[in-house]
């Protein structure tokens, strides 16, 4: 009976061995399902916080690049009023200065060059760091020429009365007097406001449009104002050399004579390198990846007063002017978009800028690929080149970059005023 006793117990004691614990293929397999199942998790997790990561930094660009095209229209709205927004616009400004090898001989209210690769840059002695060599994307230096805040307004005892910056000091128109265009002497009928050391812009009617010459005021004998010829802000020949200038610039002006500067007008802009300013934007690659930079010079002495990085992965700046014949009131003419090649001075007013900023992410984005091409769309339709913007190439490097295109046209307000 034993026997049979344990016997039938042996099943039971077998059935309880296999349910307590598993075989070492269903472990495996447990273990291979929660490996993917982690591998999975990870992974989402991994795309979430690369895609955060992208978002925030596309995020950080525009901002940094709504905040560039904020100060570029606050720039754009002061161009032309160093003069006053109740004086016409210089059309060309010569500007006479040994001291800078590489200083155009002329400045505008607004206008622009274009930045190659080891080129200079206006108002400096050095050269840029960007773009790359070889490379066949467009970038510009926009430059702009304004007094730094819109000033209020006088009525001077100059004959004519004329309205004037409270600033600027003085105005007054020549009279007849025998002196050469050697001399750099110029009979005023009044000096009153004028001192020696001063700074002064000569707005100089040619042909319809303002020629304007930077001159400084040396000696003040009586009614007469002499700009000593060879000093630090007047040619050797004074304004002799002034007029070769104008000539070489554009013969549309004429040619300027004693009789022309007979009728002009000096406006004092005194001894302050705040006075007038020259805003330059430009793209800087020296620490490796580019940035948009801001520099602003003082206009009187050519001094840089300070230097600003606005935003990284910046990789294009490109501007065309919108411009109307001179003489023509603003809003009566639908503007004509320009590069700034192909704009002259003598006979186009320019009462626009179209800007278009191209920036792109620092980082790679394994993830994404970019296009070969990114379109910059245009400010007005029917616009060909070189009269457009032009189309950024992504080169190998930038396949996995983020990319994004602000574009703007800004209305220049000294042109709508007048």
């Amino acid at each position: 009976m034993r026997r049979s006793a344990s016997t039938a117990e042996a099943p039971r004691a077998s059935g309880r061995r296999r349910q307590a614990g598993v075989t070492l293929v269903e472990l495996m397999v447990a273990i291979a399902v929660a490996l993917i199942m982690s591998l999975s998790i990870l992974g989402v997790l991994v795309f979430s916080a690369s895609s955060s990561k992208n978002a925030t930094t596309l995020g950080t660009l525009n901002n940094n690049i709504r905040g560039v095209l904020t100060l570029m229209t606050r720039d754009a709205n002061s161009a032309g009023f160093m003069l006053g927004a109740a004086q016409a616009q210089c059309a060309l400004t010569l500007m006479h200065d040994s001291s800078l090898t590489t200083q155009p001989p002329n400045i505008y209210p607004v206008w622009g060059q274009g930045q190659t690769h080891g080129g200079n840059l206006p108002f400096t002695n050095g050269t840029t760091s960007y773009p790359p060599s070889g490379w066949s994307n467009k970038t510009q230096v926009l430059l702009f020429a304004a007094s730094p805040s819109v000033p209020q307004y006088t009525t001077t005892g100059a004959s004519p009365n004329v309205l004037l910056p409270s600033p600027i000091a003085t105005a007054a128109y020549g009279s007849s007097w025998s002196s050469t265009m050697t001399s750099g002497t110029l009979q005023l009928t009044t000096t009153s406001g004028l001192s020696a050391g001063d700074v002064a812009m000569l707005q100089v009617p040619m042909s319809g449009a303002l020629v304007c010459m930077r001159i400084p005021v040396s000696t003040i004998s009586g009614t007469k104002v002499t700009s000593t010829p060879g000093s630090k802000l007047m040619p050797a020949n004074a304004y002799s050399d002034f007029a070769t200038q104008i000539t070489g610039n554009s013969t549309s002006y004429g040619t300027l004579s004693v009789g022309q500067l007979q009728h002009a007008r000096l406006l004092d802009l005194g001894q302050s390198t705040s006075s007038m300013q020259i805003v330059e934007y430009w793209i800087d690659n020296s620490n490796g990846y580019p940035v948009l930079m801001r520099s602003v010079f003082s206009a009187l002495t050519d001094s840089l007063i300070g230097t600003d990085a606005l935003a990284p992965g910046v990789v294009s700046l490109q501007a065309l002017f919108g411009t109307i014949p001179q003489g023509t009131a603003p809003g009566t003419a639908i503007p004509t978009f320009k590069a700034w090649s192909d704009v002259n001075p003598a006979t186009d007013q320019v009462v626009s800028v179209a800007l278009a900023v191209v920036t792109r992410t620092l980082y790679d984005d394994s993830s994404y690929t970019a296009p070969s091409k990114i379109t910059v769309p245009q400010p007005a339709s029917g616009l060909t080149a070189p009269d457009a913007f032009t189309d950024y190439s992504v080169s190998t490097a930038e396949k996995h970059r983020h990319f994004q295109v602000n574009t703007i046209v800004i209305a220049l307000r000294d042109a709508t005023w007048e």
